[in-house]
Order: structure tokens, then sequence, then C-alpha cells
């Protein structure tokens, strides 16, 4: 009964700050609805009992992505003394396309075919993929942490640039 509940208080979390970035014009105002949203669907992380999902909702969609959001909409120079305001082209035909994609693939989803339902693995699944990343994944382990670093160079090569 519980569960049910937190449910429906965590959908509702998830899906307020969506339909809020539909209707809003601010930028900035979206994006932090859009971390609400995330906070959202961690807690749905939790119910599920996916605790390493809702951890890395949380550390990596609700905290990096957000701020590299802001501190892009913040650094961007083509939207100085303009505020961070948009136009909406037509929201009706938004609106009516964003239904019609909901139910194809809610339509799709029901056909599939997938069970519904939780299955117990032995062991931590946190130390299995730990333990798959150091042995079996490692090349890709490694070679993305590389490309990471040289983004971060990049990055920082081009901010001091503009900078100058």
């Amino acid at each position: 009964m519980i569960a049910s509940i937190l449910t429906y208080i965590f959908t509702a979390i998830t899906i307020a700050p969506i339909v809020y970035i539909l209707i809003t014009k601010n930028v900035i105002r979206a994006v932090f609805s859009l971390a609400f949203s995330f906070l959202g669907l961690s807690g749905l992380y939790v119910l599920m009992n996916a605790e390493f999902m809702a951890v890395v909702q949380l550390l990596i969609y609700a905290g990096g992505i957000i701020v590299l959001m802001v501190f892009g909409l913040m650094l961007t120079k083509t939207t100085l003394n303009k505020g961070f305001i948009t136009q909406h082209r037509s929201l009706f035909f938004g609106s009516l396309v964003s239904f019609l994609l909901f139910i194809s693939l809610a339509a799709l989803a029901t056909r599939s075919g997938f069970k519904v339902g939780f299955t117990e693995h032995a062991g931590d699944p946190v130390a299995q993929i730990g333990q798959l990343f150091l042995t079996d994944f490692i090349i890709a382990f490694e070679v993305v942490a590389f490309l990471l670093l040289v983004a971060l160079v990049g990055a920082s090569y081009l901010a001091k640039k503009s900078g100058e």
C-alpha cells in the first residue's frame, strides 16, 4: 500500500516538471525543473530495488549533466543581454506529435512481450559491475577515461583561449 502511494508520488515528481518544461519559456527554469524530474526518477529506481541506478541517476544526471547545462547556458555569449527566453513555435503541433509518439511507444511496449517483475540476483551488483569493469571491459574503461581526459584538456584550452 505504501509502495503504491510512493510510486504515485515519485511519478508525479517525475512528470510534473516535464510538463512545466513544455510550458515555460525560461531556459534556466526548464533546466532546474529537469533536475527535479531526475530526482523523481531516482526515487522510482529506489522503489524498484535498483539502488545503484538511483545513485547513478543522482550523481551523473541530477548532478553532472544539470551543472554542465547551467554552465553552458551561462558561458554562452550569444544570449548576452537577451536573457534566456525562448519562443514557442507551435504548442498545439508539438503536443500532438508528443501524444502520438507516446501512444505509439505505449502500444509497442504492451505488445513487446517483456515481463514486468523483479528478479533477485545473487551477490552485490555494484561489486559485479566493478569486477567486470576491471577484468573483461578494462580496455573500454581505459579508452573512455582517456577520452574524458582529452575532452577536459581541450575544454580548458578553449576556455583559456576565448578568455584572452
